[in-house]
């Protein structure tokens, strides 16, 4: 008999789809784009994806410090990556 274990995960979503939802009504990543040119030291996800999570994560926490966005998406990362349309990994949103 084959049996499988399954892993369950769960995510408290708060807010985050309808942030990230009207940071695309509002033209956020076009407004990125035209004035902070990438630069290449992200290597998986854009500017306007680090930029919109780390702005999710301002909005919900009231927190402006990039050092604990790393350590509150470790808890998101489905929920994250659905919204930003990425593979997000906890290290993609470190102040490193």
């Amino acid at each position: 008999m084959d049996t499988q274990q399954l892993i369950t995960r769960t995510e408290r979503v708060d807010n985050i789809p309808l942030l990230i939802a009207q940071m695309r009504k509002i033209g956020l990543a076009e407004l990125i784009n035209k004035h902070f040119p990438a630069q290449g030291n992200w290597q998986e996800l854009s500017i306007v994806q680090v930029t919109t999570g780390w702005l999710s994560y301002i909005l919900l926490a009231g927190d402006h410090c990039l050092n604990q966005v790393e350590i509150w998406a470790e808890r998101l990362l489905i929920t994250l990556s659905t919204g930003l349309e990425a593979d997000v990994r906890a290290p993609d949103c470190s102040d490193d």
